[in-house]
């Protein structure tokens, strides 16, 4: 079985997978006024787009521990590998 971003939600992620999509949501909308909310039941795959066009380094460098994260959790729970690309040594 593939995972899709549009099908993960939020409430199957870890904890700390979690807190770093919240920090990234709360961060992009201070800084650059993003229509991100937590309670969008597609958050995940909205961090994504958002990610994709940012060019703030704090957002990358959260997208990438999230990326990490959910990367990590999703093999753990024995599924198959994510669809989005990962860069496991980006990020010391």
């Amino acid at each position: 079985m593939k995972v899709r971003l549009k099908e993960i939600k939020v409430i199957a992620l870890n904890t700390g997978t979690v807190i770093l999509l919240t920090q990234f949501v709360r961060l992009a909308r201070v800084r650059e006024g993003a229509e991100l909310r937590m309670q969008q039941a597609d958050i995940v795959h909205r961090v994504f787009q958002y990610a994709a066009t940012s060019e703030n380094p704090d957002l990358i460098v959260l997208f990438m521990r999230i990326k990490k994260s959910m990367s990590k959790h999703i093999q753990k729970s024995k599924l198959e590998r994510p669809s989005f690309n990962l860069y496991d040594d980006a990020v010391a």
